[in-house]
């Protein structure tokens, strides 16, 4: 089972207004559990950016991941 930790948060009514909508459109327990599902979309988003920059590096032929990092596999 999760862990959950309780946070406060002031936000423009403009927000509150649009979560609220938003919880109630997706049928939605809590503001918490919408505020977890816009989280959750933010890492994704950060993720996709993150493997899009590797494949820009990668496209240009920079190295990404150095050719002697075995990541603990010993030695070859």
């Amino acid at each position: 089972m999760a862990k959950f930790e309780q946070v406060s948060a002031t936000l423009p009514a403009e927000l509150v207004a649009f979560l609220d909508g938003y919880q109630h459109a997706h049928h939605l327990d809590s503001r918490g559990a919408a505020l977890a599902e816009a989280i959750r979309a933010l890492q994704e988003r950060e993720l996709l950016a993150d493997y899009a920059e590797l494949g820009e590096a990668q496209a240009s032929g920079a190295e990404t991941y150095p050719a002697d990092n075995l990541d603990g596999l010993g030695e070859a």
